[in-house]
């Protein structure tokens, strides 16, 4: 994404990128792991650490409300209390 957006700014559009890393965020991604034991042990930590996906929106709302000349790269957005 940082390759994007400085490709971007030398031909002059400007585009501001962002990559986002979520960690353990409500979503249907569990109803969707098909292998029983990986879904068993995803279910695991997401019991323990998962948070809402309004979260996630928070820090994408965050990003595109910065001043049109500022571009934030990067956020991991999870639990405190994870230690990956």
């Amino acid at each position: 994404m940082e390759v994007l957006r400085m490709e971007a700014a030398e031909e002059g559009s400007h585009i501001r990128t962002a990559t986002i890393y979520p960690a353990a965020i409500k979503t249907e991604l569990l109803s969707t792991i098909t292998d029983q034991d990986a879904a068993q042990g995803a279910q695991q930590m997401y019991d323990h650490y998962e948070i809402s996906a309004d979260r996630v929106a928070k820090v994408v709302s965050f990003v595109i409300d910065m001043p049109a000349d500022t571009n934030v790269s990067e956020f991991t957005v999870g639990p405190t209390d994870q230690p990956w």
